[in-house]
């Protein structure tokens, strides 16, 4: 006689039921982390060159652009400064177009900033724009820092240093 092997009995059901919660528990983390990316800017860090920082004189200095990655808009750019580690304002641009609109927030009494663009019409920080700031104290420790108001982010920045000393 033929005999047919008939299992009626398929996986525990203790089993069954811890497989599917942890396939569940998977899948709402997979998702919660899609749904979390999505909601999260993109990371438009930016980054930038020095290709000369300097001391003019005992009271004046400048600081030359080179090449970024992206597109750095002048309005969207500050750049600290500090005198001997104590914060002591930010430069900004009020246009994009108009180089004249460059200001010195919070600076020193007296002291004045501007900004040299080779192509006003393009809108953007391009290799060879420079600032010049007047009105520095002597014999004091500089440093600048770029920030991206855009990204909010720092802008890491390569090159020749950002610090400076006035004679």
């Amino acid at each position: 006689m033929k005999r047919i092997w008939k299992e009626t009995e398929g996986v525990s059901p203790v089993i069954a039921t811890i497989l599917m919660v942890a396939i569940t528990v998977v899948l709402a983390a997979v998702l919660y982390v899609m749904v979390i990316g999505f909601g999260q800017p993109p990371n438009n860090a930016s980054a930038g060159q020095w290709v000369e920082v300097k001391a003019l004189s005992r009271d004046s200095a400048m600081a030359e652009f080179g090449a970024f990655t992206g597109n750095i808009e002048p309005i969207s750019l500050r750049v600290y400064v500090s005198e001997n580690g104590t914060d002591i304002g930010y430069i900004s641009w009020a246009s994009n177009t108009d180089p004249s609109q460059v200001t010195w927030s919070n600076g020193p009494v007296g002291a004045s900033v501007t900004y040299t663009d080779y192509n006003p019409a393009g809108g953007k920080i391009n290799s060879g724009d420079y600032i010049s700031i007047f009105g520095l104290s002597s014999s004091s420790q500089y440093s600048l820092k770029l920030y991206n108001v855009a990204t909010d982010s720092v802008i890491s920045m390569t090159g020749a240093s950002s610090d400076f000393s006035t004679p």
